[in-house]
């Protein structure tokens, strides 16, 4: 084959890859946003999950589970929502913050029926999410000590940039890594990441209905 023709057959190639990235991420994506894009997180999590349990990564993860430390990580979670509700609510007096901010992702979702919502947030995102920045970031990095002060402020970053939406984060962040980092489990990070995406705007409205009726 002579340079002109497999210069040819390599711009036909191109030009096929590109119909297909803009047709799975343009036209079936916002097309069918409700359906294609849980799917395709849930592709993304298959594939984030497959690949440290054949590395074994994933070692001890399902051992050493009892009543007291699912009763343990609970009590984590109380503390965390508790924690990240007067911190907003500082914030939010103290002029810092808005009542009503919504991050992009966020906007995106509330767009989708509420079940996508609630298995995107409950369940894809957080595994996804914990497995890249915990499981794999922390054996990237290598040292445990040095990878929970990379793993615990890049993740906060990584969701609200440089703003001072990043507090809030900041908590959150340190407990599901430190979480991690205490026993490199990752279902309890996951857990944790998981309930309190699914509780805190719950908590929330709890928390301010029981704080007007006692004051």
């Amino acid at each position: 084959m002579d340079y002109i023709t497999k210069n040819k057959v390599q711009i036909s190639y191109m030009d096929f890859r590109g119909l297909c990235v803009r047709w799975a991420f343009t036209d079936f994506l916002y097309t069918n946003s409700a359906l294609a894009f849980p799917i395709l997180l849930t592709l993304v999590a298959v594939i984030v999950i497959i690949i440290p349990y054949y590395l074994g990564f994933f070692k001890n993860t399902f051992e050493g589970w009892s009543t007291i430390r699912v009763f343990r990580l609970l009590v984590i979670l109380f503390v965390l929502l508790l924690l990240i509700y007067f911190t907003n609510v500082l914030m939010i007096r103290l002029g810092f913050s808005s009542s009503n901010h919504v991050g992009r992702s966020q906007n995106y979702l509330i767009t989708m029926p509420k079940v996508m919502q609630y298995y995107i947030i409950g369940i894809v995102a957080p595994i996804i999410e914990e497995i890249l920045w915990r499981v794999f970031l922390f054996k990237a990095v290598g040292n445990k000590n040095l990878a929970l002060f990379v793993s615990w402020p890049l993740f906060a970053f990584a969701h609200t940039g440089l703003s001072l939406e990043i507090i809030p984060y900041l908590f959150l962040s340190f407990i599901v890594t430190w979480a991690y980092y205490r026993n490199e489990n990752v279902l309890e990070s996951i857990f944790i990441h998981a309930s309190y995406n699914l509780l805190s705007p719950l908590s929330a409205q709890f928390l301010n209905s029981f704080f007007h009726f006692i004051v």
